[in-house]
């Protein structure tokens, strides 16, 4: 009977243990998201008006082109490479920033994969089989297998807007503006660059938007595992000694 009783209180001090660690996990969880929503919205917001700032100096560009204004043409050009410049360095801090959140994500899996091993073993021997729902912990694995696969391709997307964006900088920043008539199929070319940037940038905003509904579905899980965290604890309490 001493053994027995042995037995019990070393599983209930394993399985507090295991609990613990899954409350600090999801808690942790709960804030890096919080921070990720609040830099999303704030990078939304910056994009969103330099966007429209260099949507207005390209328009200007061409009117001054059309208008065969040589002098307003390398005023604006100068000013829409420094504008491009700046969107490249910010678009390089981002894929720094999708590469933290995939090592997240992939930190996160493999955390409820374990725990889905661990409930798992826990129904299988009958150790508080009642107390550690399965079901729940599969489900949160498949969630955070969805997160994982989101954030690759978030990255593999970033990466390859913000090569092309490399290009197209270095093209228009080495390229000089002719208004000769022998010239004019090249600077068209040009300036359609100019669009394309245009179209990074916009891409851009559509998968911050898209980040950010992720993100917000994330909080919506976390605050759902917090909930189970806190029912859990509560029924355990009783047998906690």
């Amino acid at each position: 009977m001493k053994n027995i009783l042995i037995i019990i209180l070393l599983l209930g001090a394993s399985f507090t243990s295991i609990s613990q660690a899954q409350v600090v996990r999801n808690t942790a969880e709960a804030v890096t998201n919080k921070k990720a929503i609040a830099l999303g919205k704030e990078q939304l917001e910056k994009d969103i008006v330099q966007l429209s700032g260099f949507k207005t100096k390209v328009a200007a560009f061409k009117l001054a082109f059309h208008n065969k204004q040589s002098k307003e043409l390398i005023a604006l050009q100068k000013d829409i490479v420094t504008d491009m410049e700046r969107e490249v360095e910010q678009s390089e801090r981002k894929i720094a920033q999708d590469r933290k959140e995939l090592t997240q994500s992939a930190s996160e899996k493999n955390s409820s994969t374990r725990e889905v091993r661990s409930s798992r073993r826990d129904r299988v021997n009958g150790n508080l089989g009642g107390r550690r729902d399965l079901r729940d912990d599969r489900r949160d694995k498949r969630d955070d297998q969805r997160d994982l696969m989101d954030d690759q391709g978030d990255l593999k997307n970033q990466v390859a807007r913000t090569n092309r964006q490399k290009q197209i900088l270095n093209t228009l920043n080495a390229y000089i503006f002719s208004l000769e008539a022998s010239a004019k199929e090249k600077a068209i070319a040009n300036m359609k660059l100019m669009d394309e940037f245009i179209k990074t940038m916009e891409a851009d905003i559509t998968e911050t938007k898209a980040e950010l509904a992720e993100d917000k579905t994330e909080q919506r899980e976390d605050r759902r595992e917090r909930r189970e965290d806190r029912r859990e604890r509560s029924l355990r309490r009783p047998y906690g000694n």
